[in-house]
């Protein structure tokens, strides 16, 4: 019985050793799909999925000044190929998903981008368009609809996309535009009223990744495609993202 209970507890620390992790720094949109896309991925490969979430803008600076990951998520293309200019990746950037833009009020029951001018909305919420690839694709939807010169003092911002329900939830703003995918999610709960936000008025949100060179490589490449093939493409799907 004894020698039993030294195997089983020999075969729990084996297996414990050679365990594999994947830490992923990931643009904050991807918070509910990575979530789910990261279970599915272990169940399959018995590989953990950790993830940072934050602004792209300041994900890769992280990177760039020494912050060690397996993978890089971007919200955009340009974020992703920073890291690979710098030399840290192992291959260009590759287009993951296509984000796309809503707007979103929990107070009102907003239809169009141009019922932000009604003076009821007083504060419009947006990510920081220097740091966040949805907040960019937010001002130009409003400027191709006509509505930023009439609207800009309205505006405030949040670090991150993930901001955005901080700022509804709260009431510290009547509307904000958000990623897709989040509201997609169902875990927002009471989320009130969104629509998507018209593809031409704003550059495609492609977005980029890369697999750093300071990583586990070999898992990276299998998680990859996992995320742009395999099961976890269809996860992403299902959260709002195109392909």
């Amino acid at each position: 019985m004894k020698k039993l209970l030294i195997l089983a507890l020999a075969l729990a620390l084996s297996t414990t050793a050679f365990a594999k992790e994947l830490n992923i720094s990931a643009a904050a949109n991807l918070q509910f799909a990575l979530e789910e896309v990261g279970k599915a991925y272990k169940a399959e490969t018995g590989t953990e999925v950790k993830a940072v979430y934050g602004a792209s803008g300041k994900l890769v600076a992280q990177i760039l000044n020494g912050a060690k990951f397996d993978i890089f998520l971007a919200a955009d293309m340009g974020f992703a190929q920073k890291a690979y200019e710098a030399g840290l990746t192992t291959d260009k950037p590759v287009m993951y998903a296509q984000g796309l833009l809503v707007l979103w009020s929990k107070k009102y029951d907003i239809k169009t981008i141009a019922d932000l001018k009604d003076a009821k909305y007083q504060k419009i919420a947006i990510a920081n368009p220097n740091t966040a690839p949805y907040g960019r694709a937010a001002v130009e939807a409003m400027k191709n609809s006509g509505v930023y010169d009439a609207v800009s003092g309205k505006i405030v911002q949040g670090e991150s996309i993930s901001t955005m329900d901080t700022y509804i939830q709260t009431g510290a703003a009547e509307a904000a535009f958000a990623a897709k995918s989040h509201l997609a999610s169902g875990k927002v709960k009471d989320a009130g009223a969104w629509f998507d936000v018209d593809r031409k008025l704003y550059s495609p949100i492609e977005q980029g990744g890369v697999i750093l060179k300071a990583g586990d490589v070999a898992e990276s490449q299998k998680f990859m495609e996992f995320l742009t093939k395999g099961k976890g493409a269809d996860i992403m799907k299902k959260y709002g993202y195109a392909k």
